[in-house]
């Protein structure tokens, strides 16, 4: 799967605005790790081509406010409507980062330091548990009682969400400030997108006392592609 989009902050929203927050250094594999199917990239480098082209010419109506949805096997396009975000530290009313920051150590691949990948131990003894969509699935439907936390920003709540299961949403830069909502003695799932900024999340919540974490591996993307088709994939 690929995805494409334009980011003008001065007409639409910003990619800050979809995501709010970098992983953690570290959490993000390269392309051989992670795998890629050869042909994608060319793919999705065309889209992207053409929408370059179609700015510097002014053509056309550019992928402004709107996420390119491509799913190479089953040769499918979609899109979902982006808006844009009134918090976002980039280009909202408060703007709170107004510099480039240390991208590459945040989106990089240092060669010999993976103390940070996902499920390894963070340096103070604790790692980051994980649970798969069909695990998670699986213990649902036996009816255990889990608090599924979404930590993803309103407007990723309202492309995809898991309501009907009791998730609720707690933006990540919200949760520390809002930890009297959870219950310390219950489980609870944390979930985002792809399983990043909720890794980060269990972390944190890990050093505050809470103990009873996991992160929904692959985050709502993984769960609509493995247990409910009928979510989006953004």
């Amino acid at each position: 799967e690929g995805q494409a989009s334009v980011f003008y902050a001065e007409e639409g929203p910003c990619y800050r605005c979809l995501f709010p927050e970098p992983p953690p250094p570290g959490l993000v594999p390269s392309c051989a790790e992670g795998g890629v199917l050869g042909i994608l990239p060319g793919t999705i480098g065309a889209i992207q081509a053409t929408e370059a082209i179609k700015l510097i010419l002014g053509i056309g109506e550019p992928l402004i406010g709107r996420l390119l949805l491509y799913d190479a096997l089953n040769m499918a396009f979609d899109q979902v409507r982006l808006r844009k975000n009134p918090n976002c530290p980039i280009c909202g009313e408060n703007r709170t980062i107004t510099e480039l920051i240390d991208y590459e150590q945040f989106c990089g691949m240092p060669a010999h330091d993976h103390s940070l990948y996902i499920g390894a131990d963070t340096g103070n003894g604790t790692a980051v548990p994980q649970i798969t969509p069909q695990e998670l699935k699986a213990r649902l439907d036996v009816g255990d009682d889990l608090l599924i936390l979404d930590v993803r920003e309103p407007h990723e709540w309202d492309i995809s969400n898991l309501k009907p299961l009791g998730a609720i949403l707690i933006p990540q830069g919200q949760v520390l400030d809002r930890m009297n909502e959870l219950d310390t003695a219950k489980e609870i799932v944390v979930q985002c997108r792809s399983g990043a900024r909720s890794a980060a999340v269990v972390r944190q919540l890990q050093q505050h006392g809470f103990q009873k974490l996991w992160n929904l591996d692959g985050g709502i993307n993984r769960w609509a592609q493995e247990v409910d088709e009928s979510l989006p994939v953004y």
